[in-house]
């Protein structure tokens, strides 16, 4: 700042102080040069002394009034610019945006002024980027909550899992004992039916009642099997596979269980088709129980579209098995793999279970959705190759 811009107010004061006094000076110069010129040295004393009062009066008169304007026009030129910078001041304070303020002149208040129009610029880049932390802090709140919740929902999901593990652990213990159990009398019961089969002293009625023996042995052995299978206890024997074509084997030979001829089956099978690898009987078992569930959920006939999908960044191969049934509530969702629990009037309840451990055996997953009078998806999701882990 140049020096003297310092004195500058102090030097607009002195003016409006020292105005009236130099206009009086002057005025009192002139008169008296005008009375020496008009003879006034001719006048008596006393009208001399009369016109003397009487032009000193109309000369404080005069410079009094000069004196108030001059003073008036320099206190304005000082009040204008403080009055501005206070009032710029005042709605900046309330979070007003206003212009800068333009002040003429070189002096302490056109400085003070322009210091102020760069406070306000500093403080409106200051408010923008608290604004610019507040949305970015409220953007990284709402992701990170985004993130717990779906955090929140995988570890229950997790629980879930963990819990239905744990109980299909205890049931699974119980079904391989209880099978071992039953194996032994079961085998007994066979041979000694067969031996009677064999008999010639049998007459056509014991012939057919040996024969409902050795059926019905049959059938328990089947629902050993299941037990078996839903324990673990069998070994997987891994092989290569196109899962296109284990799907065209169990449509064509399910045909021989259920007649076809009320339903339309399609098949959406993936061009670059799925080759993976996998226990092919444990998965055909699997295959076949969910087509067959899905035929049945049709009584009066329906839809069946059986598709494949080969992910090749996941290295994976999903199976979706849909119906245009009935669908099921959320209550039947809910157990639908849980051992022993079905809906149909003649089912074991092991089927969905069976198929629910061996998918889970091969490191897969398998999953349903379903909704009343929408029809069912099931979605059986399986690893292309088998690790070291799941092939033991």
């Amino acid at each position: 700042m140049r020096p003297y811009l310092r004195y500058s107010i102090r030097l607009k004061l002195t003016l409006a102080t020292l105005a009236p006094l130099v206009t009086a000076v002057v005025l009192f110069w002139v008169i008296g040069a005008l009375a020496l010129y008009l003879g006034i040295q001719d006048l008596s004393f006393f009208d001399l002394r009369s016109r003397i009062h009487i032009i000193f009066s109309l000369i404080l008169l005069f410079v009094t009034l000069i004196g108030v304007l001059i003073s008036a026009w320099l206190g304005s030129s000082l009040a204008r610019p403080i009055k501005a910078v206070e009032e710029g001041a005042r709605l900046l304070a309330i979070g007003e945006h206003i212009p800068d303020i333009v002040v003429g002149g070189h002096d302490e208040i056109s400085i003070m002024a322009e210091e102020f129009n760069i406070m306000k610029h500093r403080l409106i880049e200051r408010e923008e980027e608290i604004l610019a932390l507040n949305r970015t802090l409220e953007e990284k709140v709402e992701e990170r909550t985004a993130q717990l919740d779906e955090k929140n929902q995988w570890l229950l999901l997790a629980q879930q899992e963990l819990a239905r593990a744990e109980r299909l652990v205890g049931i699974g213990i119980l079904a391989s004992g209880v099978a071992h159990e039953i194996n032994n009398p079961l085998a007994i019961i066979r041979g000694n039916a067969e031996l009677l089969e064999m008999s010639e002293r049998l007459n056509e009625t014991d012939q057919k009642e040996v024969e409902t023996i050795i059926r019905s042995v049959g059938r328990v052995e089947h629902i050993v099997s299941n037990l078996l299978t839903f324990a673990r206890t069998k070994k997987k024997i891994i092989s290569s596979f196109r899962m296109e074509q284990l799907l065209d084997e169990i449509l064509s030979q399910i045909e021989h269980q259920i007649p076809l001829h009320n339903y339309m089956i399609h098949r959406a099978y993936d061009e670059a088709g799925c080759s993976l690898e996998g226990d092919e009987n444990q998965l055909r078992q699997v295959f076949t129980n969910l087509i067959t569930n899905g035929l049945q959920a049709m009584e009066n006939g329906g839809e069946l579209t059986v598709s494949t999908l080969f992910d090749r960044q996941n290295d994976s191969c999903s199976v979706s098995i849909s119906d245009s049934g009935n669908g099921m509530s959320a209550e039947v969702l809910e157990r639908l793999f849980t051992p022993f629990f079905t809906t149909k009037s003649r089912g074991t309840g092991l089927g969905l279970a069976v198929s629910y451990g061996i998918v889970k055996d091969h490191g897969g997953e398998i999953s349903v959705r379903s909704e009343l009078a929408q029809g069912s998806v099931f979605v059986v999701t399986l690893p292309a190759r088998q690790t070291t882990a799941t092939k033991e």
